[in-house]
């Protein structure tokens, strides 16, 4: 049963002679329960309004709320693939340093290797060339002693004169 403050002040009751009620007191009760259920209903209406903006704001934040835990899973999912790229970048990172020290080692194992070989040809450049120069030496001090000994038996020892010689009589 609905019933407004209108209703209570303008209800009308039947009057008896005999055992009834005061009619002023009666009036008065209704103006006052009218007037009581007249805040009951603003109150009512207020609470009313209240509720639907908690409830539009209740909305609201779980919304957000909806918005904001989206927003942290996408985020640890960044972060995640993040770190995955990170964690491949630096294993690549890493193979293509050990690549280049492999590369570089190798390089530097090849350029001993040459001068290794360079080195043994070297020296044996060397040693021919002390052959062939003491063969040389040798050969021309032989053309020397030679020459000295054909000069002391014709007599022209005075414009030859050997240079120094060791007591062998050949150049060291």
């Amino acid at each position: 049963m609905d019933i407004n403050p209108d209703e209570i002040r303008s209800q009308k009751f039947k009057t008896r002679w005999v055992s009834g009620y005061d009619m002023d007191e009666v009036e008065a009760f209704l103006n006052s329960t009218a007037a009581a259920l007249e805040i009951l209903v603003r109150d009512n209406e207020t609470l009313r309004g209240q509720v639907a903006k908690m409830d539009h704001e209740l909305s609201d934040v779980g919304r957000r709320r909806k918005l904001l835990e989206d927003a942290l899973v996408s985020a640890q999912r960044v972060i995640h693939d993040m770190k995955a790229n990170a964690m491949k970048e630096a294993e690549n990172v890493l193979k293509e340093a050990e690549n280049q020290a492999d590369r570089w080692i190798s390089d530097a194992n090849n350029q001993v290797t040459e001068i290794k070989r360079e080195l043994r040809e070297l020296t044996s450049l060397r040693k021919d060339y002390e052959v062939k120069f003491r063969i040389l030496l040798e050969s021309h001090q032989e053309q020397l002693d030679t020459m000295l000994s054909m000069k002391k038996e014709s007599g022209e020892n005075q414009t030859l004169e050997p240079g120094p010689q060791s007591q062998s009589g050949r150049v060291p």
